[in-house]
């Protein structure tokens, strides 16, 4: 006992000592023995997720609740109602979740695990009121919960469990939809989700990260550009936490977007909050979708012959009567089932161990379009044409002969199965929770996902033959978590955490040129394992109460890929192979000196490397001309490229040459700080101000020679992206605003993101498709969203504008008399054209609660504008503006049963997604139904 209680004491020490690294001029630690008295109240919070019902309980208190992100998240509460002490409530919230808490200020409340030993736990009177014993003010560490956006200085969301189940939709990334600012790019065809963050999106500008682990691929779509993949199971996650712009936590290195966090489920989705153990079950089905036909059968209009022109070009006795067969038409009934998920999970719980497991399987078919609005595909017709271009001019006029093209957003009709959007996912989850006495937990964790999933190569769709079922592509997706934490009941210098993730990909990307052509196979192997150690000290001093956190992380990945073709590997396909390391050192502050103002900053060191397995680049051609002497000229690179570096000689021939290098290293570091300062004038009522800076160094995409680009030499050098953000914003919580019980929120936020450095490809006067650096990347735009809740009645909205898009060339690129310096739409042959979002994005949520809140009915409407530039040169997919209409309601029968129902696109229109590259058209309308049992 000697021996430990030296190396706690030891360890405090050593953490105490660290805190030098963030001046804090005159700290004292000041404890006190006082008493209080929590006062009884009158309380209505209904059966919720424990993060928002412990919100609620906090509104109706004024109390500030302090606790660690991960106690609360997938813990349900029950409902609390009557009138209560502030103790008795709190002790209900709280039953069954194997939580506890005390008092640690006048107005603050801690809440902790339970253990044998509860030092710290305050006593309770008779009447049910607390005896505080040591004070120790708390600040800096809460939960994410939904009134989190509304009190932080930055921008954030928040999806629970239940809107989750509101907005799963028919594609992976659906759930994202309606969040201000937030979106999800190739999200029909890709089987993952590509989160885009205010424009930022792609090469873990935004990661995503499950349960402390992430995971990150990056897809070839041939002239289509790129997109980046992450694979989740939407089916498994509990909630979601969104930070929007550079953060100071250990998880959010390169994060110049933001970071997505998802929570897999927990005990407490599982078990009842009055039992040890439990089941549940769920099961569900959708509508509109088929079964995807054999592989080769042909969907959509189609030109038969024109290979891969986009016209067709017939003798008038050969013209085709129709040019799109009955395949695909034979849509299913809206209430039909034709799809459908399943899922069991067990859990054990008690106050020192937790264990869920879980299995989920959902199997979608090929979607259907919507049959209603514009952009539907039609055939143009150039009569006595023997030669056209895509734009409807013939060059080559010839009687007897018809030229033939297609307009529309794709070519799929209205109401027709959209080939290659099934997919069959399957997901197991493992976690134990283990707990001793003094303050210390164990969170182990491991999950697959396996999926079986269509996607096209998207030109192939737009091409003569047409778009057709492909086969399926697959990816396997193992991922290892463990976490420790060290928070003694009886000290707010120690809050220690430790974590290490692994996660293993491996996937097949079946892709083909046209039937009967080849079908290749990129093979991809990734594999990424990340450490982080961080402690979080908070203590008051002689100026107001500080809370800081500090630590490193360590991130290293590993990629390697092979391509093949109708099972044939092709040696001199580039496939990339590489690795990636990245040390971050950081530490936070938080410093409150009076109740009325907050200024948060903190600074993260950055050192990455990567390096390039490939020991060679492809030099796409040599060129050889004659000058005006008669002299042989060669030039290295193509045709086009020699003709725009201002070349006039004549051409002799083209040879293509593979150039040979060893591998190479690329490294870089910086600095990155975060500044914010919160004003509260009135309570409830906040202003901020906050600017950010974030460092990204290349991806291992980016760093490594491959497909869509020239390949890296030893002597391009990529600077790491350098993000410097302003936003500015209001806060608004208020409660019993107009109506007793009721609570209002409100957030507007202005932004202003400058990317110096910006990563792309680009085509310059020297080389096609070269990946380097721009000189900056801009977007400037403003945010507005609110909430309005009565208990009975519920209303939210949300704007997002933007205001400018900027894309500027660097200096010293070469460029040729057209190509403009800066463009509000990216680059030649840039992938940055298609993250650009759409200029304008409304949503409105609507709904009331019935029969004591066990019934709840709501509706959603969803606008989408067009692109925020009409500038983009890039590899981009046009859409046209939308606004769809969902229907949801969900009845809780009991404690035990509960159904949920959606209708999605209710008035079946026919879109395309923003930030698409499919070149497809997106769901038509669909019911979706879903039923779950605990036991």
């Amino acid at each position: 006992m000697v021996r430990n209680t030296t190396r706690v004491h030891l360890l405090k020490a050593l953490l105490i000592a660290s805190t030098a690294i963030i001046p804090v001029a005159s700290v004292s630690v000041a404890q006190a023995q006082t008493a209080a008295r929590l006062q009884p109240a009158s309380f209505d919070i209904p059966a919720q997720s424990l993060s928002d019902s412990l919100a609620a309980f906090a509104r109706a208190t004024g109390l500030r609740i302090v606790y660690p992100a991960e106690l609360a998240q997938g813990k349900s509460a029950p409902a609390v109602q009557g009138a209560l002490t502030q103790s008795q409530a709190l002790e209900r919230l709280l039953s069954g979740s194997g939580l506890a808490w005390r008092l640690t200020g006048g107005n603050a409340v801690t809440i902790y695990y339970k253990s044998s030993s509860a030092a710290g736990a305050a006593p309770v009177d008779a009447d049910g009121s607390l005896v505080l014993d040591t004070i120790t003010v708390a600040g800096g560490s809460r939960g994410f919960s939904s009134d989190t956006p509304y009190e932080t200085a930055g921008s954030s969301a928040y999806i629970s469990g239940e809107q989750m189940e509101q907005r799963r939709g028919t594609s992976t990334g659906d759930f994202l939809q309606g969040i201000p600012g937030v979106m999800t790019g190739e999200n029909r065809n890709s089987g993952a989700i590509d989160v885009n963050i205010r424009g930022m999106q792609g090469m873990n500008r935004v990661p995503v990260v499950v349960d402390g682990a992430s995971n990150e691929v990056v897809l070839y779509k041939g002239y289509a550009g790129v997109a980046s993949a992450s694979y989740v199971d939407p089916d498994m996650i509990s909630s979601v936490a969104i930070e929007k712009g550079p953060s100071s936590s250990a998880d959010a290195n390169g994060a110049i977007g933001g970071v997505v966090r998802m929570s897999t489920i927990g005990v407490d989705d599982v078990v009842l909050p009055s039992k040890s153990f439990g089941i549940r079950l769920k099961g569900g089905f959708n509508s509109n979708s088929s079964s995807a036909p054999a592989v080769g059968t042909f969907g959509g209009l189609r030109l038969p012959g024109a290979g891969f022109s986009t016209v067709g070009v017939y003798a008038n006795d050969q013209l085709p009567s129709s040019f799109g067969g009955p395949e695909g038409m034979d849509r299913p009934g809206f209430l039909k089932p034709t799809s459908g998920s399943g899922s069991i999970a067990a859990g054990f719980r008690s106050d020192h161990v937790d264990v869920v497991a879980a299995y989920s399987r959902r199997r979608n078919g090929n979607y259907h379009a919507g049959t209603h609005g514009d952009g539907q595909p039609e055939p143009w017709f150039i009569a006595d044409c023997a030669g056209a271009l895509a734009s409807g001019s013939c060059y080559n006029p010839r009687a007897g002969w018809t030229a033939v093209g297609i307009d529309g957003l794709n070519r799929y009709r209205a109401g027709e199965e959209v080939l290659n959007t099934s997919f069959d996912n399957t997901s197991y989850l493992l976690k134990g929770t283990f707990r001793a006495d003094g303050g210390h937990r164990l969170d182990l964790g491991f999950t697959r996902f396996e999926s079986d999933f269509g996607q096209m190569m998207p030109s192939q769709i737009t091409r003569g033959e047409g778009s057709y079922q492909n086969y399926l592509s697959t990816a396997e997706l193992d991922t290892y978590t463990a976490k420790y934490a060290f928070n003694p009941d009886d000290d707010d210098l120690v809050d220690l955490k430790i974590s290490v993730g692994l996660t293993n990909l491996a996937s097949v990307d079946r892709t083909s040129s046209s039937v009967g052509y080849y079908i290749a196979n990129n093979q991809r192997d990734s594999h990424r394992w990340t450490a982080s150690v961080d402690n979080t000290s908070r203590f008051d001093t002689l100026f107001g109460p500080v809370s800081m956190n500090y630590g490193v992380s360590y991130a290293h990945e590993k990629l390697s890929e092979l391509t093949s073709y109708d099972g044939v590997s092709y040696a001199d396909r580039l496939g990339r192979s590489g690795t990636r390391q990245e040390i971050n050192g950081f530490g936070s502050a938080e410093w409150k000196p009076y109740d009325w103002l907050t200024l948060n900053g903190s600074l993260r060191y950055s050192n990455f490397k990567t390096r390039d397995n490939n020991r060679r680049y492809l030099e796409t051609q040599i060129i050889s001309y004659f000058d005006e002497n008669g002299t042989t000229v060669t030039f290295y690179g193509s045709r086009r490229q020699y003709e725009r570096a201002g070349g006039t000689g004549t051409f002799i021939r083209t040879d293509n040459i593979l150039i040979y290098e060893d591998p190479f290293a690329q490294n870089g570091s910086g600095f990155a700080p975060i500044l914010s300062a919160t004003v509260e004038p009135w309570k409830g009522v906040q202003f901020y101000a906050k600017y950010a800076e974030a460092l990204r160094g290349p991806s291992l995409w980016e760093a490594t020679t491959g497909d869509s680009s020239t390949g890296l030499r030893s002597f391009d050098v990529i600077d790491p992206e350098h993000a410097r953000n302003w936003e500015f914003g209001l806060n608004v919580l208020r409660d019993d605003l107009f109506l007793a019980g009721d609570a209002f929120r409100f957030k507007a936020a202005y932004f202003n993101n400058n990317i110096e450095n910006y990563i792309t490809r680009f085509d310059d006067a020297a080389r096609l498709y070269r990946l380097g650096n721009l000189d900056n990347a801009r977007m400037r735009g403003i945010e507005i969203s609110g909430e309005y809740d009565t208990g009975k009645y519920f209303v939210s909205a949300a704007w997002n504008h933007y205001l400018e898009t900027e894309f500027c060339h660097r200096e010293d690129t070469a460029l040729t008399a057209s190509q403009p310096r800066c463009t509000s739409g990216g680059m030649d042959e840039s992938y940055a054209g298609a993250h650009i979002p759409p200029k304008d994005t409304v949503s409105l949520t609507a709904g009331v609660r019935l029969l004591d809140r066990r019934l709840t009915l709501g509706g959603r409407l969803t606008h989408v504008g067009e692109r925020a530039s009409t500038q983009v040169t890039g590899m981009t997919v046009e859409w046209t503006p939308y606004t769809l209409a969902d229907l949801f309601a969900s009845y809780k029968i009991n404690e035990n049963f509960q159904i949920d129902a959606a209708i999605d696109n209710l008035t079946d229109v026919y879109y395309m997604d923003a930030l698409t590259l499919g070149m497809m058209p997106s769901p038509g309308r669909t019911f979706r139904l879903n039923m779950t049992a605990k036991f």
